[in-house]
């Protein structure tokens, strides 16, 4: 029913149990402007791979396997808060990224942060507060 739906912003919030192998949910997702996704059961985000027009992504309070791998052209603001089982950060492709709040993951970082960590150079707000160990190694090299 979501498919004949014009939908602006949409929010998923504290399941258990979520499987992202049901592709038909997410393709009627595709035009959706804003996403949100809180306290869910994410393991990993391979349906998130596909280049939806999303242009905010939150994901908040939710169980990952790793960090989500995204290649989102049209994604402006990305929020990923407060997420549990994620050390790493994973190299995205965002070339419209302008806001990015990595806030309390307990993330770390070897050598930040470039464009290239980010795939873009459009970022105006980075957000690292209150994760594992940051290494700035690359002093912002190709960001606004």
């Amino acid at each position: 029913g979501l498919c004949n739906l014009t939908i602006e912003q949409f929010r998923i919030a504290y399941l258990s149990k979520f499987s992202w192998n049901d592709t038909d949910l997410f393709n009627c997702l595709a035009n959706v402007s804003v996403i949100s996704l809180l306290s869910i059961s994410l393991g990993s985000l391979q349906a998130l791979l596909k280049d939806f027009r999303w242009q905010h992504l939150e994901m908040i309070n939710c169980d990952f396997d790793k960090f989500p791998a995204l290649k989102l052209r049209s994604l402006k603001k990305f929020v990923f808060t407060d997420n549990k089982d994620v050390s790493t950060f994973t190299k995205t492709e965002l070339p419209s990224l302008q806001y990015l709040d990595l806030k309390r993951n307990h993330l770390s970082f070897k050598s930040c942060c470039s464009h290239t960590d980010f795939g873009t150079t459009n970022l105006k707000h980075l957000d690292l507060s209150f994760n594992d160990v940051i290494t700035l190694g690359s002093n912002f090299v190709g960001l606004e």
